[in-house]
């Protein structure tokens, strides 16, 4: 009864650790390899105007972990803010415009 007993605190304490640790895992399977639309895609440090921390071009497919809304790069639009996607240029987080990215990322990236 007792190496039961020690054998199902050994099988609850596993699967309760894989359960409360998401770890990188669940990150990768919903970032998406998407190919840039257009040259000189700049990547923001958010997703405005802001700083260019880097720039795409035609046919480069960075991984895209999320979107976000936010001011168009030119400033307010009439329609309001548009969507932009997150990746990493030299390891640092920054945003490209969502208009200059292929499907299947426009759309199906979860919320940053």
């Amino acid at each position: 009864m007792k190496l039961i007993s020690s054998a199902l605190i050994t099988l609850v304490l596993s699967v309760t650790s894989i359960l409360a640790l998401p770890g990188e895992n669940v990150v990768a399977k919903r970032s998406k390899k998407c190919a840039i639309t257009g040259n000189g895609a700049r990547c923001r440090r958010t997703p405005t105007s802001s700083d260019i921390l880097g720039e795409f071009f035609i046919g480069d497919s960075p991984t895209f972990t999320c979107t976000t809304t936010g001011p168009s790069e030119n400033g307010p639009s009439a329609s309001g803010d548009v969507f932009w996607d997150r990746t990493t240029v030299n390891g640092v987080a920054c945003f490209v415009s969502d208009s200059l990215v292929a499907a299947p990322c426009p759309g199906v990236l979860p919320d940053c």
